[in-house]
């Protein structure tokens, strides 16, 4: 049977919509896949620290109790009516109601914190991205390691046991955040901490290096971002101290190892694109040599 000329048109016009459809389908199958891709860390992170449990973290030296509790007092004491005191004694010691909930969420949202803006990140600049869920991959490298070499003691273990005493067996505790499990009926930070894989692991504050870190990553993509960001680490920084989990020699030392691991992370970058920027010359002085000499 004979194909007139209006149905071979029809043909021609109808078929090539096929297949930018499904080219449009794959990009956005490729897309996603590389959008989740950049939590890819997050998920080692979890596995290490499981392996890590009960094998490497136990394999510590001296634990710092009374010298970590006495170098804060020389470094941060204030005078109080009872005499020079700590500062982070002092800001524990003031409790309220209204503080507990405020620094028990934020010290409760650490993670979904990170990862939610990540996910937020990749979608405006994946290597921003990635950037952010890899440093946090690092920082907790860098920190299981300062956890081993340096075993230290929280203020709350201080606080229960004394500044001489070495209980290696000794439970996680919530210590100030058990307030805040009262305060909302649910023992959501006591069952955390009991699973706690390390006691002794309060320097640096992880925590804080988690909130810095992804306020510097976070600040050049919006000034809601950025305020939102800069907020939550100073939150998540008060947070450590008042809920006695970290005193403030650790909440330092956090900020320190962000800023490290962000600056290493620069520089990596920075010197591959110098890399990658040489070879991309190289091979295009190579192609022009080549163009001359057949001409």
């Amino acid at each position: 049977m004979a194909i007139s000329h209006t149905e071979l048109d029809l043909v021609d016009t109808a078929t090539p919509a096929v297949a930018p459809t499904r080219t449009t389908a794959g990009a956005r199958a490729a897309r996603a896949v590389r959008r989740g891709a950049v939590l890819l860390p997050f998920v080692l992170t979890g596995v290490l620290y499981e392996l890590c449990r009960g094998r490497i973290f136990q394999h510590r030296g001296p634990v710092h109790v009374g010298d970590l509790a006495a170098l804060e007092a020389r470094f941060f004491s204030v005078a109080t009516a009872q005499g020079p005191r700590p500062l982070s004694a002092v800001i524990a010691s003031h409790t309220h109601v209204a503080l507990d909930l405020w620094c028990g969420a934020t010290y409760l949202l650490f993670l979904v914190e990170i990862v939610g803006v990540c996910i937020y990140l990749s979608f405006r600049r994946r290597s921003a991205a990635l950037e952010l869920s890899l440093g946090f991959l690092v920082m907790n490298l860098v920190g299981w390691l300062i956890w081993v070499c340096y075993p230290a003691a929280p203020p709350w273990y201080v606080d229960q046991h004394g500044p001489a005493a070495t209980i290696v067996d000794v439970v996680s505790s919530p210590a100030g955040l058990q307030r805040f499990d009262a305060l909302v009926g649910l023992p959501l930070a006591a069952t955390f901490y009991a699973k706690s894989a390390n006691v002794f692991g309060a320097m640096p504050s992880l925590h804080v290096a988690y909130a810095t870190f992804t306020a510097c990553v976070a600040a050049p993509f919006g000034r809601w971002l950025r305020l939102g960001s800069i907020g939550f680490a100073l939150s998540m920084a008060f947070a450590a101290v008042y809920s006695r989990h970290h005193y403030l020699l650790d909440v330092v030392a956090g900020v320190l190892l962000a800023l490290v691991v962000l600056a290493a992370s620069r520089g990596v970058r920075g010197l591959v694109r110098r890399t990658s920027f040489g070879a991309r010359a190289r091979a295009g002085g190579e192609s022009e040599a080549s163009i001359g000499s057949r001409g």
